[in-house]
């Protein structure tokens, strides 16, 4: 399955996301880890073109969307809340 974003939205990946290691601590119900408060994403679509399949961009994490269909996750940010692209 494939996603096209459409006008001023982006497809993203997320590729410097740190993976679970398996281990298990007791935390409190409803204890969330802090979250960095920005994300390095990999370009996947821009329809626009302003950005090429590949580019890594500088992204506040809040405004990520995460959308699940099926057995799918796509992530996409909005144009404008794109702060930097890292070379």
């Amino acid at each position: 399955m494939k996603i096209e974003p459409k006008s001023k939205w982006i497809h993203i990946d997320l590729p410097f996301e740190e993976e679970d290691k398996g281990e298990l601590i007791l935390l409190p119900e409803g204890f969330k880890p802090a979250e960095n408060e920005y994300k390095a994403a990999t370009i996947k679509m821009d329809p626009e073109d302003e950005y090429v399949c590949g580019d890594v961009v500088v992204v506040p994490s809040h405004i990520i969307r995460e959308i699940k269909i099926t057995n799918n996750i796509f992530y996409l940010i909005e144009r404008n809340h794109i702060m930097a692209l890292l070379k």
